[in-house]
């Protein structure tokens, strides 16, 4: 991954990590930080590719897509994608779009990423061999990094939104189990690559990383 901007006036990339659990208010603070001009006396909107790895699996599914649909600024690109962010990233013209246009890259969420990965590449999770759950979680953390060196390279804000979990009892189902420990490596590599990371409880936002310049 080579994304190295050729403009060196560009303004530093920055990575925020929005983590919490369901319903902790962690998509809406990051739907605000989004929403915030960049830069010392910045003015105006920012523009806002909003990267959605959710697929609609069922009635609930396709109700909380819409949901956050309905709640996003008209101004800001959609893209429904779970996967292959070099492949964008690189074919500035496959969406009638450049990546490259956009101050903000607003993932929603890792943890639907994790799992539309592994409804790809894993048919059958009960009899599947460890090396397919060694595949995936490499699919993902591949995902993250693409983005985040782009975002670093290009001078862009990244804002990942993921699900804090795992703080609870072992659960029962393999998959379940896998799914806990590869999204909870795939946080801590998110975390360690962000400038901030922010942790939602009922709505309080809790800074656990500061910000500061990488």
């Amino acid at each position: 991954m080579d994304y190295t901007s050729e403009n060196k006036n560009e303004e530093k990339g920055e990575i925020i990590l929005v983590t919490g659990g369901a319903r902790s208010g962690k998509s809406l603070y990051a739907e605000a930080l989004a929403s915030e001009p960049r830069g010392a006396g910045a003015e105006g909107q920012t523009s806002v590719l909003y990267l959605a790895t959710a697929r609609v699996t069922d009635d609930e599914m396709a109700d909380r897509i819409r949901r956050h649909r309905v709640r996003r600024p008209e101004g800001w690109l959609t893209w429904e994608s779970h996967r292959d962010f070099a492949a964008l990233i690189a074919a500035d013209d496959q969406a009638s779009f450049s990546v490259g246009d956009y101050d903000t890259i607003l993932v929603e969420d890792l943890g639907n990423l994790l799992m539309g990965v592994l409804f790809d590449e894993i048919p059958d999770a009960d009899t599947c061999a460890l090396t397919e759950f060694d595949r995936v979680e490499e699919i993902v953390i591949n995902e993250i990094t693409t983005l985040a060196a782009f975002a670093c390279a290009q001078g862009k804000r990244l804002i990942l939104v993921t699900n804090e979990i795992g703080l609870g009892l072992v659960p029962a189902y393999r998959l379940s189990r896998y799914y806990r420990d590869i999204l909870g490596r795939a946080n801590r590599i998110a975390a360690e690559l962000a400038n901030r990371v922010v942790f939602l409880v009922s709505g309080i936002p809790l800074t656990l990383k500061p910000a500061s310049e990488k």
